[in-house]
């Protein structure tokens, strides 16, 4: 492995969170258009030869959409270790499509059944930080019904939702 088995990403935008496994481990999938970001994934696991199938060559998936340009996209592995902050009073709970994160994964080696003796050398995310969560048609709602409340006269001052008590 290198020197070094860490990876640093600020403010990269999530495509998909999976927390839950589903049958195919749990992972955060983050967007890696951005080819300063691209490149810092691909060199973390050249030089520290991440991967089962292809060792040190990341597994960079292109999506390209009917209208707009090519998306790139890289899976983290996270575990029941990985750790999770949040600003402004955000949490793992705002984690979803069009969040942003701040995050830092390892490099690691293993052997076990599966590798028949060999040892391999996977990755997972072990501290993210939600900097804005993800952006659902249910946010513009809630502002909808919080906007109402704020028309009504008897409310005073301004209406937001850690304002109302429940």
């Amino acid at each position: 492995m290198a020197e070094s088995t860490k990876i640093k990403l600020k403010d990269v935008r999530v495509i998909f969170f999976n927390p839950e496994d589903e049958g195919f481990g749990k992972s955060i999938t983050i967007d890696c258009t951005d080819e300063a970001v691209r490149k810092q994934i691909v060199d973390w696991v050249k030089d520290n030869n991440i991967g089962k199938d292809n060792p040190g060559v990341a597994n960079i998936k292109e999506y390209k959409p009917e209208d707009g340009d090519t998306v790139y996209q890289f899976a983290f592995k996270i575990n029941d270790y990985t750790k999770y902050a949040g600003v402004n009073g955000l949490s793992e709970k705002d984690l979803g499509y069009g969040a942003h994160i701040d995050l830092i994964a390892q490099a690691y080696e293993y052997n076990n059944k599966f590798t028949k003796g060999e040892t391999r050398i996977g990755q997972s995310a072990s501290a993210i930080v939600v900097r804005s969560g993800a952006s659902t048609g249910a946010d513009a709602d809630l502002n909808e019904l919080l906007e109402d409340l704020g028309d009504t006269e008897d409310t005073e001052g301004e209406v937001t939702e850690s304002s109302i008590p429940f």
